[in-house]
């Protein structure tokens, strides 16, 4: 017994270290870029890098005390969700590459399609989606197919750690997608910083997309995975016929990103408008990664995932700050787990 006790919590750990090291590395990565270009950019991201360690600190407590029968890998579930993460990816793909639809339709047309035909598996589905979007400059059928079944595998490590954080599906796929281009030889794409006559713009977009996806998904009712395509859908059809395909394809995948922090859960955050800061966060590291890791599906969820755990963890340092001031007598404003 305590042997299995052990391998689960190992499982828990390993899923744990591979979510936040990629979150790292991606808002490591845009805070370095953006030291070279603004201070101020580099001073907020900065900051948050400091809340995202912090909430990252207290979920490991979770990951490594954890020890439950529901951790233990079940031949026939995790099995299946393997596959759904898998059918996931190849589906979009096709719609992507091969209709010609692009990532952000691809993406959002399959995620709808999970939460209203096959619900209880539209969480491994839209996960495997966002390995579906990965370019096929970076990943080809074969790379696609092999990062398909790296992030089935890390989402079943995972699926005991940092729940309730919208994006989390994303940084699966993401680990998945760099997993797979390092397998297969395929190097990273990169694209410049955009300006900030569109990075205001980006700024706004951003905003509103996480906030109406936490209200059509907590508010009304309609579940994480159907407010997220929604939005998404919606952004990748209008935005680049309202803006031009340029800007509307940078305004599009900035939605998309934005969407998956409105995934989070209440019990993380209580009340929609943290997403305001948690969308402005996208949209800055939509900006200053734009040189890094560009190609593979999951970059926007993993954009989100740090965002939104940053946001969650800068909340709670405030509360500490505010109890050790005598200000005020707080509790922590939302449970961890």
């Amino acid at each position: 017994m305590k042997h299995l006790a052990s391998h689960r919590r190992m499982t828990s750990i390993t899923g744990y270290l591979i979510l936040a090291a990629f979150t790292f590395a991606l808002f490591g990565a845009g805070l370095m870029e953006a030291l070279n270009l603004s201070m101020i950019v580099a001073a907020v991201l900065g900051l948050w890098i400091v809340g995202l360690a912090w909430e990252s600190i207290r979920e490991w407590r979770f990951a490594y005390a954890a020890d439950s029968e529901e951790q233990r890998f079940d031949f026939p579930t995790d099995t299946l969700i393997i596959a759904y993460v898998y059918l996931g990816a190849v589906v979009t793909y096709a719609i992507s590459i091969d209709l010609g639809l692009g990532a952000v339709v691809a993406s959002a047309l399959v995620g709808i399609f999970g939460a209203a035909f096959l619900k209880p598996y539209s969480v491994p589905i839209y996960c495997g989606s966002f390995v579906g979007m990965a370019s096929a400059g970076l990943l080809d059928w074969t790379g696609l197919m092999l990062a398909g079944v790296v992030a089935g595998f890390i989402f079943v490590f995972a699926k005991h750690v940092f729940n309730g954080f919208g994006g989390k599906l994303g940084t699966i796929a993401f680990a998945g997608c760099i997993v797979a281009a390092y397998a297969t030889n395929s190097p990273l794409l990169s694209s410049p910083v955009p300006t900030w006559d569109a990075g205001a713009v980006l700024v706004a977009y951003c905003i509103f997309a996480a906030m109406i996806t936490f209200i059509l998904s907590v508010w009304f009712g309609h579940g994480p995975v159907m407010a997220s395509g929604m939005i998404g859908l919606a952004g990748g059809l209008l935005l680049p016929a309202i803006h031009g395909p340029e800007l509307g394809s940078l305004l599009a995948i900035g939605v998309f990103s934005a969407s998956f922090a409105g995934m989070s859960g209440t019990n993380r955050f209580e009340k929609a408008y943290w997403m305001i800061p948690a969308g402005l966060l996208c949209a800055l590291i939509i900006m200053y990664t734009s040189p890094y890791m560009g190609g593979a599906g999951g970059k926007l969820g993993t954009t989100a995932f740090g965002a939104v755990i940053g946001v969650r963890g800068l909340m709670v340092i405030g509360m500490y700050v505010q109890r050790a001031l005598g200000l005020r007598d707080v509790e922590d404003p939302v449970p961890e787990s």
